[in-house]
């Protein structure tokens, strides 16, 4: 019997499917690709990667955000330097927000007429250099010269100004921040108890410098001649008193948190400040007459552990994009009781913020060279869990995405982690996270803030040189020929 023959046509038609099928598939898997996508940076310093913060100040943008970049390539000077660091953070800012930025570059020597219209619209002057930002009929001017830390001492000798370090990324999202909230927030840091002072050369200078970047304007405030807050006062710091508070200034601060205020309150242990202790427990949060530590096993003896790890614990909108990370506390830590039965009375909503890790103790007989040694003593120490920082809503909701008008306060057990020598990057993204949250900005500002990418060079001696130069220029190929040597003699044997 003759096989059976197929049509011609059935064939084509087979054919046309498959390719069809194929074409389907391969349309399918672009689309999801690009849809849904992980994008990781393995860089040491994460420096192509936007913080949590930016990202959700991005995201706040109702209308699209236009970012012009007035700047020549062929133009000397020190912004040429990091002209590639700041197209690289643009790239970044335009992938997470999409169709939310529009970026555009303009060269003040070539597009003479563009540039004519811009200054024409946006009122500025011969200017090289700069970025503008524009959101719905607002404008931010960005000098690109501020987005970096430069060491001019090299122009002495006729070299280039050397790159110390970028913070583009800071400065870009302060300026987006400016754009969000237009009216900058006021906070004042309370003076006249031995507090370290806000200027010049302040020992907090790295917190200070970065509320000023979150569009946060810092005042002082001494109640040594007043009898009455700032009527512009968004919130108040207390930092670090070495003396305790007058009964007057106890009163005056007690009325107003409790009249809707908001105040952060950063205590340390080694001055005893009982009237500030009162005026926090009235809201539900007790600084405990003890020091938070843990011993360790050495060789020969047993140490003492004073420096704390706190555990960042997820309960409001500020820790939970936290959550996981841990904070040192430096210096004398003092834990923290949470008055429940009065914050059910009062309607006061008590959380936890941070925790001291599970070795650590409260001890009440802290006094040095104890003869008795230091041991962890059930029922008159303070065990775990041990609270090191909290916070107080008085007529709060758990739910942070529920704005309400509530007197509001955040209380550490330590301030020493504050200071410029202490101070750890998430130290300060907690310290800022709670700046804004006591502004009721913590559902957008919350989360790890921009950092800035230093930049280091590597000396290396001319002997160093040398070596290098020895080894890669003779060595390395000298081995790879002798592997080549060995593979052909193996072959011919």
């Amino acid at each position: 019997m003759k096989p059976a023959v197929v049509p011609r046509a059935g064939i084509r038609v087979g054919v046309a499917v498959q390719l069809i099928a194929v074409l389907v598939l391969y349309a399918a898997a672009n689309y999801f690709s690009f849809e849904n996508y992980s994008r990781t940076d393995f860089s040491r310093s994460q420096k192509f990667s936007l913080s949590t913060q930016s990202r959700r100040v991005l995201r706040e943008f109702k209308k699209p955000v236009r970012i012009i970049v007035i700047v020549s390539p062929t133009f000397v000077s020190p912004v040429t330097q990091i002209l590639g660091d700041i197209r690289n953070l643009l790239k970044e800012v335009q992938f997470s927000a999409r169709e939310g930025v529009r970026i555009r570059y303009v060269d003040p020597t070539r597009d003479l007429e563009r540039m004519r219209e811009l200054q024409a619209k946006y009122k500025f002057g011969n200017a090289d250099n700069l970025m503008i930002i524009d959101y719905d009929g607002r404008t931010r001017f960005v000098n690109l010269a501020e987005m970096a830390d430069f060491d001019l001492s090299p122009i002495a000798q006729g070299d280039p100004p050397r790159l110390l370090a970028f913070r583009g990324e800071q400065v870009l999202t302060g300026a987006l921040i400016g754009l969000i909230h237009p009216g900058k927030e006021v906070v004042y840091f309370l003076q006249g108890h031995g507090e370290p002072s806000v200027g010049a050369g302040s020992q907090i200078g790295l917190f200070l410098d970065s509320m000023a970047k979150q569009n946060i304007k810092i005042q002082t405030l001494s109640l040594a001649s007043s009898d009455v807050i700032p009527a512009d006062a968004s919130a108040i710091v207390v930092l670090s008193p070495r003396f305790d508070l007058e009964e007057r200034e106890a009163v005056l601060l007690g009325a107003w948190l409790r009249s809707r205020g908001r105040m952060l309150v950063l205590s340390d242990p080694n001055f005893p400040a009982p009237r500030l202790n009162r005026l926090v427990a009235a809201s539900g949060i007790t600084p405990r007459d003890d020091r938070v530590l843990r011993t360790v096993k050495l060789p020969f003896a047993t140490g003492i552990l004073r420096e704390v790890t706190g555990e960042i614990l997820p309960t409001t909108e500020i820790t939970r994009k936290l959550q996981g990370a841990t904070i040192l506390f430096p210096g004398a830590t003092q834990s923290l009781g949470l008055d429940n039965a009065l914050a059910e009375k009062e309607k006061i909503l008590l959380r936890p913020l941070v925790q001291a890790a599970e070795e650590f103790w409260g001890e009440t007989d802290y006094a040095p060279n104890n003869p008795k040694g230091v041991r962890y003593e059930d029922g008159r120490d303070n065990g775990q869990p041990l609270t090191v920082a909290a916070s107080a809503d008085r007529n709060g909701v758990e739910d942070d995405r529920v704005e309400v008008q509530t007197s509001r306060l955040i209380v550490f057990g330590n301030s020493q982690f504050a200071y410029d020598a202490s101070l750890s990057p998430q130290g300060l993204d907690l310290l800022l996270g709670s700046v804004n949250y006591l502004l009721d900005r913590g559902k957008s500002l919350s989360g790890v803030t921009p950092k800035t990418v230093s930049h280091f060079a590597l000396n290396l001696t001319d002997w160093q040189l040398s070596r290098i130069a020895m080894l890669v220029m003779l060595v390395i190929p000298a081995l790879a020929g002798v592997a080549g040597l060995v593979v052909w003699w193996r072959r011919r044997r």
